[in-house]
């Protein structure tokens, strides 16, 4: 019996001129379960879609369960015996967990169907509510219907894509339980996860990429403590800092103020209870690993999600309820992540596209000022530019508001290190000016040398907040990689 049930040898997939996947070579054997971790862009989900049959590759070789899934159609691997349970479940909410369960197993055999699907139920712990319509159930409940789906398929491979998500306390333990009793009934998986506490406690080996590429692979513990997967994750610091500005007066009064907020994406908890102020000039940097909360808190801020609970407040000015264009007017502005100009509109369309009045175009000097090429670039199409030259452009339509506070999300993400100096360089920049700045940026160390003060989130929650100088290097690694600095590797 070949104990190889996944293998791949330079394996890569592209979008495009964009290379998600890149010469990744992979073997997968039975009854092991490997986690697969790495920063925002890594390629993780590219890959576990492509074990999924999801997508094809657009080059290497990729052997699941026996088959060549470079010629492999879609529905093949669920046919060999591959499941994948995403992130976000979408059951038949109209439909009971019984239902769904069955319509998952139309791939078995007819005469080994209900077997399949009472085995499923009882291994995920479902069978009590098994008429319950699936859009009744609670969160955790609808994790254990979408693995009792893919236990539906009887598996031989588990594919799980950040199952943990919004999970915490004793609903995490029971997922993890769950998943470790799907590994005890035989099957193999392969886990894509950011709460590391998931892997730590569950993968026998880890396997880390960046950029599409393999960094490294090994135990938990050895790749949580790897120098190189430190880096990618918290940056690498710089000998030179750069300057600080005077710290302000506690008589300064806050400009903008987050009060005890929480943001659901449907049953999914993101943000619970998270506070803090911002004072003119000041920079907050909102670290914690990918799935924290982060971008969430940017959009809570900015009206695009609304909060569950809680407050925000601008210059006294209760905002909590303003749409997303009435806080812009107010003077909250945000830079996404991605950027989301309209590619096929010139530099000078996109930056108008911020000024609060068509007549009045003065605001612009000020992105002139801070990004002099942009001026050069006024008549070119933005789809045309650099990634540098494109996020230039997504900062100064921002600035184009004059904003009181804006919000930077994932600044630097897929720029080269230069061009990573020059963005923060403009941040500082910006600060100077007295804007309040709200960073939230994958460098930690980066951050750090710019910010006045630090909001560290892990699973939603604030677990740090203070100055800089204030955090040690062992919080900030237990809340990125699940382990202390000083933890040491088991033998």
């Amino acid at each position: 019996m070949n104990d190889v049930l996944i293998e791949a040898a330079g394996l890569s997939r592209s979008f495009g001129g964009v290379t998600a996947v890149n010469g990744v070579d992979l073997e997968v054997r039975r009854g092991e379960v490997v986690g697969i971790m790495g920063p925002n862009g890594a390629g993780k989900s590219t890959l576990l879609s492509l074990l999924a049959g999801v997508r094809r590759p657009s080059s290497g070789e990729l052997t699941v369960c026996g088959k060549d899934m470079t010629r492999a159609a879609r529905t093949d691997a669920a046919r060999l015996g591959v499941g994948l349970a995403h992130q976000i479940p979408k059951p038949f909410r109209k439909l009971t967990v019984r239902q769904n369960i069955q319509v998952a197993s139309q791939v078995v055999p007819r005469r080994r169907r209900a077997d399949v699907v009472r085995d499923a139920l009882e291994l995920s712990g479902m069978s009590s509510k098994a008429d319950t319509l699936a859009g009744q159930l609670g969160l955790l409940d609808l994790k254990r219907l979408e693995l009792a789906r893919v236990l539906a398929l009887d598996p031989k491979v588990v594919l799980l894509d950040e199952v943990a998500a919004g999970l915490t306390g004793s609903d995490l333990d029971e997922l993890i339980e769950l998943v470790a009793a799907v590994h005890a009934s035989g099957r193999t998986i392969v886990v894509v996860e950011h709460v590391q506490e998931v892997l730590h406690r569950l993968a026998t080996r880890v396997v880390v990429l960046e950029w599409g590429e393999k960094l490294c692979e090994g135990t938990p513990q050895e790749v949580s403590s790897d120098p190189r997967v430190v880096e990618i994750y918290l940056g690498q610091p710089r000998e030179a800092s750069v300057v600080q500005r005077p710290e302000r007066t506690d008589a300064a009064e806050p400009l903008l103020e987050v009060s005890g907020i929480a943001a659901r994406y449907g049953p999914i908890r993101v943000l619970s209870d998270v506070s803090f102020s911002l004072y003119p000039g000041e920079v907050l940097a909102v670290l914690g690993a990918n799935g924290a909360g982060k971008t969430t808190l940017a959009r809570t801020v900015q009206g695009t999600i609304p909060a569950r609970s809680g407050s925000v407040r601008l210059a006294g000015q209760d905002i909590t309820t303003l749409s997303p264009h009435r806080r812009l007017r107010a003077g909250i502005a945000l830079v996404p992540e991605g950027r989301r100009l309209f590619g096929s509109m010139t530099v000078r369309e996109n930056l108008e596209l911020g000024l609060r009045s068509a007549r009045d175009t003065s605001p612009l000097d000020r992105v002139y000022e801070l990004f002099p090429r942009l001026r050069e670039f006024a008549d070119r199409e933005a789809g045309n530019l650099s990634g540098g030259e494109q996020q230039m452009v997504a900062i100064g339509r921002a600035m184009a508001s004059e904003p009181r506070v804006i919000l930077f999300d994932e600044l630097s993400l897929g720029l080269a290190p230069v061009i990573v100096d020059r963005m923060l360089s403009a941040v500082e920049q910006i600060a100077s000016w007295g804007t309040a700045v709200v960073l939230i940026e994958q460098n930690v160390h980066r951050a750090l040398e710019l910010s006045d003060r630090v909001l560290l989130l892990r699973r939603g929650e604030v677990v740090f907040s203070g100055r800089p100088s204030e955090f040690s290097e062992d919080e900030f690694q237990r809340a990125y990689l699940g382990i202390a600095a000083s933890a040491p590797i088991d033998e």
